[in-house]
């Protein structure tokens, strides 16, 4: 993922999303250079940004991660509802872009299980992965169904806020 998905999907982006972001792996560190760039076009000359636009390595970027909660967000804890709201962002753009980037059915049932088995097995996710239960027979349409009314409500919480 970039930041041009959330651009795409009309889906707004922070220093606490880009971090959120990078510690749950939905971002690679290059994500750093491009908000930053992006922020230095938009008028901000802050020297901390300004070395960010240059590029990080790999080895600092823990110091560079601290340093941005550090100084924008500091009261933002991985528990929390502000840590939480931005984990739920980076899941919507996640799977909407697999949504789009799917045509087959069986495709887009197994990547969704996929996010699943490797994000903790979101609760609010059980009714539509294809290897649970449900507690009616359901097709796979109906599975799909399910699925584009959980993004069509996550999108509205996302904008209500």
């Amino acid at each position: 993922m970039n930041l041009a998905c959330f651009k795409e999907k009309d889906v707004n982006y922070s220093w606490k999303t880009i971090y959120v972001g990078v510690i749950q792996k939905f971002f690679d560190l290059k994500v750093i250079s491009d908000y930053a760039i992006e922020l230095m076009d938009q008028g901000n000359d802050d020297d901390f940004i300004n070395e960010l636009a240059w590029g990080i390595k790999p080895d600092e970027l823990q110091s560079v991660l601290f340093e941005l909660k550090r100084k924008y967000f500091p009261n933002v804890d991985e528990g929390g509802n502000d840590y939480k709201f931005e984990e739920q962002k980076l899941r919507f753009i996640y799977l909407s872009k697999l949504n789009d980037a799917m045509n087959d059915e069986d495709e887009l049932l197994n990547g969704i299980a996929g996010f699943y088995n490797n994000n903790g097995y979101p609760e609010d996710m059980v009714s539509f992965i294809n290897y649970m239960p449900q507690e009616v027979p359901t097709t796979k349409k109906e599975l799909i169904e399910r699925f584009h009314q959980f993004l069509d409500s996550e999108n509205e919480k996302i904008n209500e806020r």
